[in-house]
């Protein structure tokens, strides 16, 4: 049992559930990122990803966005950020802290690929983001359905396993972002890859 969300990711518990810290889905959700910065011509002088997990997100952009660019990861896990360091250079730097809580130069495109949704107070943490880019992509999965309010397991399943603690549909998600000042001019739905999930009990 932990007094907070944020204790599961710093004490280690995530990463006892999932060691490899997704890695395998990385080129997937950057493809994505590489899509919206091509369709909105969005600037990326500075790139943050804050929740960079094990960082592989971050060195599949770096492959394919310019040498000038320069990254940086953000997490509050010691054990991801232990895995991220090992890929830092001169383009691309992990932090072990909280991004939205310290001094830091605002950056032209802030990524956030599955984070909201393990934010306690998730508000207060996107009122205090909402200052620190000047583009965001968000990557939230929709975890409200028909399919789960029948079927609760599946929410427990998805609480146990990675930590969800907010489940969303389009419309609240939408809400939520628009009730702390972000103006959403664009949104995808995605599908995970098949082959990269587990199969797991969700009947």
């Amino acid at each position: 049992m932990y007094n907070s969300s944020e204790q599961f990711y710093t004490e280690g518990g995530y990463y006892q559930r999932n060691p490899g810290w997704h890695q395998e889905g990385s080129k997937f959700k950057a493809d994505l990122v590489l899509e919206f910065i091509k369709k909105f011509r969005l600037p990326t002088e500075l790139v943050v990803e804050v929740g960079c997990g094990a960082g592989e997100i971050l060195v599949e952009l770096m492959k394919n966005l310019p040498a000038t660019t320069v990254f940086k990861g953000y997490d509050i896990s010691p054990q991801a950020i232990g895995i991220a360091a090992k890929k830092a250079g001169s383009q691309l730097s992990f932090y072990l802290d909280d991004y939205t809580k310290i001094e830091a130069e605002k950056a032209d495109l802030v990524l956030l690929l599955d984070v909201v949704e393990h934010i306690d107070d998730v508000y207060s943490f996107l009122r205090r983001l909402r200052e620190k880019g000047k583009s965001f992509i968000f990557h939230i999965p929709l975890d409200m359905s028909c399919r789960t309010l029948l079927k609760p397991h599946v929410l427990l399943q998805q609480r146990t396993d990675v930590g969800h603690i907010h489940y969303f549909t389009e419309e609240t998600m939408l809400w939520m972002l628009r009730d702390v000042g972000f103006d959403v001019e664009y949104l995808i739905y995605t599908k995970p890859d098949v082959d990269l999930v587990k199969p797991r009990s969700f009947k």
